[in-house]
């Protein structure tokens, strides 16, 4: 026995592998038919398994020549990977030269939005702090915060008027006055 660590796969391409199998089928297959037919019980049993491990591999030779790629569709896929490459590259290097013609163009307002940024991550972050009873007995609880502005508006005369305008309620008590309620049917 040799002390080759090697599997059949690395010294073999699949290509040779598939050969050399279907090979072996062949001699199997001759041997099988060189011998003289069973006479008996166990004899029958081992004819059947030896044809049924012969149709195995012959049938896992088929299968896999059919799963074998063809060297046009792997050179056409390799081209469509390659041509969807180009494209998002071009994409990306004309996506960074708008954005480096816009940087140009805005000029002292990108610097200036640039500078704010990097001034807003370097300000120290002012702790909040909480009201303690004493303060919030002060301030009333249905008052805005001092830096907001709260406008009321009173929309109460406006919608009177446009209910007076379209005598609403006068409308909706004469009709269901005047409209029968329909009948009642039962369970469905």
């Amino acid at each position: 026995m040799s002390q080759d660590n090697r599997t059949a796969q690395e010294h073999l391409s699949p290509e040779e592998r598939r050969k050399l199998l279907r090979a072996f089928a062949d001699r199997m297959l001759l041997k099988v038919t060189a011998m003289d037919d069973p006479e008996d019980l166990p004899g029958v049993e081992k004819a059947v398994r030896t044809a049924a491990m012969i149709e195995r591999i012959y049938s896992r030779c088929d299968r896999a020549e059919r799963q074998t790629t063809e060297p046009r569709k792997v050179d056409a896929e390799r081209a469509t990977h390659e041509v969807a490459a180009i494209k998002a590259q071009v994409s990306l290097a004309s996506t960074l030269k708008w954005s480096e013609e816009r940087r140009r163009d805005l000029g002292q307002w990108w610097e200036a939005a640039a500078n704010a940024t990097k001034a807003a991550a370097k300000a120290p972050v002012v702790p909040q702090t909480t009201a303690t009873p004493e303060k919030s007995a002060e301030i009333p609880l249905n008052s805005p915060p001092s830096w907001q502005k709260v406008t009321y508006t009173d929309m109460t005369e406006a919608f009177e008027a446009a209910g007076a305008e379209l005598a609403l309620q006068k409308r909706a008590a004469a009709k269901s006055a005047q409209v029968p309620r329909p009948p009642f049917r039962g369970p469905p």
